[in-house]
């Protein structure tokens, strides 16, 4: 699946200030070497990434951070209020983590994809630990965050990440949306109390998830947060993605198949192992009001046999 993908930074480095398009970004004494970015729906590309002179995108974020020497521990601060902004592609970075939040005592920042816009971030292979929490996505057509490794070698993973405390919102279209949270060779990554609510591909409505682990995405965790109203199966492993565990988790009319569900598709029919579903119901109320198993081995292909053991099965917690 191919996307259209912004890119990211542009510009020399001279005696610790970027040369960029429209002249030289300078850094005041007091930001050299910080890791601390401030960005605002009113920022101005070309400042400095301070408190009082906020950066407005995330491609303004990797300048102030090249200009700044690149700091091993970045934060990204984002002041509350609306944003309207194309998708990014966050390329791998030399930073040990890099923390997206929003900024204290501002409000809630709210990322809008004005159903234009596929995904609001696609992240490239990388070993440095991304944590976003507090944010919201919502209107994306596609999805929200997609943790887009290339191959099962680690340098090729997007390994290590945590989303937490996030609010996905109506994402989805009349002709696509695949997931909010979507991983692709993808391994170690967290996902906790988070929101999902309103997840719609209205095309093809198996097709969209709250999370979504693709590709041989490995050793994953779900726990907790609010699934609502979503047309596909709430979480979804396919391609071989195996060791996945979801504990607790609230889920009101989710999915087509089930709540949890592996599936077989023919780009990759291995049966997969080691998924659980750590849960008590056996049962719960799809997209449309339909009884559906809270998990489920599946195969587009239903010629084949059953998967043994279980790509995917539930436990009591």
């Amino acid at each position: 699946m191919r996307h259209a993908l912004t890119t990211g930074v542009c510009g020399t480095l001279v005696a610790g200030a970027l040369v960029a398009a429209g002249g030289i970004l300078a850094v005041p004494a007091n930001a050299a070497g910080s890791g601390v970015v401030y960005v605002s729906p009113t920022g101005k590309s070309g400042n400095p990434g301070t408190q009082s002179k906020p950066v407005k995108t995330l491609a303004d974020v990797r300048k102030v951070l090249a200009a700044r020497q690149n700091p091993p521990t970045v934060t990204v601060l984002f002041k509350g209020g609306a944003y309207k902004l194309p998708q990014y592609r966050w390329g791998n970075w030399s930073a040990q983590s890099v923390t997206f939040k929003p900024q204290p005592g501002t409000g809630a920042p709210v990322f809008d994809g004005a159903k234009r816009q596929k995904y609001w971030l696609v992240v490239d292979p990388t070993r440095t630990k991304l944590t976003f929490t507090g944010l919201r996505l919502s209107r994306y057509t596609t999805g929200g965050i997609m943790l887009r490794g290339t191959g099962t070698a680690d340098s090729r993973r997007v390994i290590g990440a945590t989303i937490k405390g996030m609010k996905f919102t109506d994402m989805g279209g009349a002709e696509s949306g695949y997931a909010a949270v979507h991983l692709n060779y993808a391994r170690n990554t967290t996902i906790t109390g988070n929101t999902f609510r309103n997840l719609v591909n209205r095309d093809c409505p198996g097709c969209m998830h709250a999370v979504y682990f693709a590709n041989q995405s490995n050793n994953n965790t779900v726990s907790g947060g609010t699934f609502s109203k979503i047309s596909g199966d709430a979480i979804r492993a396919a391609d071989y993605s195996n060791g996945n565990k979801v504990r607790g988790g609230s889920y009101s009319r989710t999915g087509t198949k089930a709540v949890f569900s592996a599936w077989r598709l023919a780009r990759d029919t291995r049966c997969a192992h080691g998924n659980v579903f750590y849960t008590t119901a056996r049962f719960s109320k799809s997209y449309r009001g339909a009884t559906i198993p809270t998990v489920l081995d599946g195969a587009d292909d239903s010629s084949k046999p059953p998967c043994t053991p279980r790509a995917v099965v539930r436990k009591n917690p």
